[in-house]
């Protein structure tokens, strides 16, 4: 094992309690009429799949079902197999309710591992959406963003993940084919919405990018007693109900300089929308910086020096809420993390259920993988090999207990042709 190590992998896997699948599978009745692949062995094989490949795919899962590796971690059969048309023909029927159920277990095992006061630290909650069109484009619904292609050529279909992230990992999510959730203001409310009726508080404050521009937006989160902070365009219309005078010590945002704070009305259907009050921060870089790529520097592009912040909470300072925002970067570090070490930009099934089941495996995997990281004081990139190593060490003590050192006591082909004479 690696020297310094303060937690092993046993005890990471252990976010999965032994009873929690065979009682899922009991209540959604995910096994009925199946015959190899139940839901057990289904969510065993895509964590164990996504976990140790770099890019798996039904064909690897195939193989790995078959390994005696496999199934002597999880102690199945050696005559059990499965084909790559079972694999693809069982994602895309599926009960989705089992992973979703299995994935909110495993993220209450999560949270057990952080104090009250680390968890109070992640009431900040980025919502974003990532598109991913890699394999997507076989969908026989999905977004098509974008203009049309030349010669009525076909656009390449997407899907839209919309995810709620606390700073740990997500905490809700969705998935969208149909092409109205094409526009933020309809797809990013709805996860907030679900994530706030999901923890029956407004305890949270939840950040998100301009795409959310409706007013109608803004005033149902306001209504619902939501806290938000999200960014306005520099253009948009607003009315100024007061203005906050600031002391020069005030100023100072960190990267940013306090130009304004105002309370306002915002217009709604070319009106002034004087039910809904609104704060609204202006604040400006303090070291201008060109915007504009090295390879673009003969083309004009607008600086994005001036910032409008806007919230419903009316106690923040205005400090705190461009803190707040600027923390929003931090779900694009996790979509980059679960896209380049879990390979979530390939999904294995081109069905929207089998979509599903892959993302709410991969953010299980996720979890395991961010809990290893952060006690063992880790990057990423690190806790993804080393988990892998570990995994595979944890294998081999397995193998050497079972056989005790001769191959043949498996009493499985594959091993005996590493017996010693």
């Amino acid at each position: 094992m690696f020297t310094g190590q303060k937690i092993n992998i046993q005890r990471v896997l252990g976010l999965i309690p032994d009873d929690l699948l065979s009682k899922l599978a009991k209540d959604t009745k995910i096994d009925y009429c199946s015959k190899v692949l139940y839901g057990q062995r289904i969510f065993n094989l895509l964590l164990y799949g996504l976990l140790t490949t770099d890019r798996t795919s039904q064909r690897t899962l195939e193989d790995l079902f078959g390994s005696e590796l496999f199934k002597t971690l999880f102690n199945y059969d050696a005559g059990m197999k499965v084909s790559r048309s079972s694999i693809s023909a069982r994602l895309s029927s599926i009960d989705t309710d089992f992973f979703r159920l299995a994935y909110e277990g495993v993220y209450t095992e999560f949270s057990k591992f952080f104090s009250s006061e680390e968890q109070l630290k992640h009431k900040i909650i980025r919502v974003d959406s990532s598109m991913v069109a890699e394999t997507c484009s076989k969908l026989k619904e999905g977004l098509s963003p974008g203009s049309k292609k030349k010669n009525n050529e076909e656009q390449v279909k997407q899907i839209k993940f919309t995810a709620a992230f606390d700073g740990l990992t997500a905490c809700a999510f969705d998935v969208f084919t149909d092409s109205t959730y094409t526009s933020e203001d309809k797809a990013i409310p709805e996860v907030i919405f679900k994530n706030a009726l999901k923890e029956g508080s407004q305890t949270n404050i939840y950040t998100f990018d301009r795409g959310v521009t409706a007013s109608k937006t803004f005033a149902k989160l306001n209504q619902e007693e939501i806290d938000f902070v999200g960014r306005l365009k520099t253009n948009r219309k607003f009315e100024i109900v007061n203005t906050d005078e600031f002391l020069e010590t005030e100023k100072d945002l960190g990267e940013l300089n306090l130009l304004s704070s105002q309370t306002i009305y915002l217009f709604k259907d070319n009106k002034v929308d004087k039910t809904n009050i609104y704060r609204l921060i202006i604040a400006e870089r303090k070291e201008k910086i060109d915007t504009t790529p090295p390879h673009n520097k003969g083309k004009v592009r607008k600086k994005e020096n001036i910032f409008y912040f806007i919230t419903n909470n009316m106690n923040l300072s205005p400090k705190e809420i461009a803190q707040i925002y600027k923390q929003r970067w931090d779900i694009e570090v996790f979509f980059r993390f679960i896209k380049q070490e879990l390979n979530a930009s390939h999904f294995i099934s081109v069905s929207k259920n089998g979509i599903t089941v892959m993302l709410y495996m991969t953010l299980i995997a996720a979890m395991l993988l961010q809990l290893y990281k952060k006690l063992n004081g880790i990057g990423y990139k690190t806790a993804k090999r080393r988990f892998t190593i570990e995994l595979w060490e944890t294998l081999i003590a397995i193998i050497v207990k079972e056989c005790g050192g001769d191959p043949k006591l498996m009493n499985k082909g594959y091993f005996s042709q590493f017996s010693v004479p």
